[in-house]
């Protein structure tokens, strides 16, 4: 996928866990900003094959499109090599478990690929929304262990529902699946109710 404009701020970027609060909101405000502008680039992407109406059979075919697009390639040895060493600090049992891993599926998508699944992350997370209103974009700036610290992400609370989703993390996972030829076309649909049913309440 040739010229895909990739979604940068336009300020230092830093990793999530080293952000002050200042930065954090910085980073949000910015990237909520961008929302339209990235939502519109994945029309022009579609180009009219895809009606992105916010339905939940949109993400069928937008996944399917992706699924359509992306380069999935097998790793060369030297590639795989390279990625080993770069484990080198790693608990040993990690590294093992993740060396098994990586050599039982050694798989791996363009960069612009990636850049891809982070626009249609925004899609999803919009599409939740859309059906969802109560469902609002924010961030957490504590406790520093958190693992969404200071990332935009879904959210909803009340006294007996919990709802939170990194719509990114989740794109980044279902790529992992991917590698593994282990999705369908229904993926993100089955993701977007499986939280509707969270939102709801009614996932027990």
């Amino acid at each position: 996928m040739l010229n895909y404009p990739l979604i940068a701020p336009p300020f230092d970027m830093k990793d999530f866990e080293e952000m002050n609060k200042g930065e954090a909101k910085q980073f949000f405000d910015w990237y909520i900003s961008e929302i339209p502008s990235r939502l519109n680039v994945l029309e022009q992407l579609t180009q009219g094959k895809i009606e992105l109406d916010f339905s939940p059979a949109s993400l069928i075919h937008l996944f399917d499109w992706y699924l359509s697009v992306i380069n999935l390639y097998k790793l060369s040895e030297e590639e795989l090599e390279e990625i080993f060493q770069s484990w080198d600090g790693l608990p040993w049992f990690v590294y093992e478990s993740e060396k098994e891993s990586l050599l039982e599926h050694p798989y791996e998508i363009d960069q612009e690929d990636y850049a891809l699944a982070l626009d249609i992350s925004i899609y999803f997370a919009e599409t939740i929304r859309a059906h969802f209103p109560e469902v609002q974009w924010a961030y957490k700036t504590k406790p520093k262990s958190d693992a969404e610290l200071n990332q935009p992400i879904l959210l909803f609370e009340t006294e007996t529902i919990y709802y939170e989703r990194n719509p990114r993390r989740l794109l980044l996972v279902i790529i992992e699946y991917i590698k593994k030829h282990d999705v369908t076309s229904k993926s993100l649909f089955d993701m977007f109710h499986q939280d509707g049913q969270l939102i709801l309440g009614e996932d027990e």
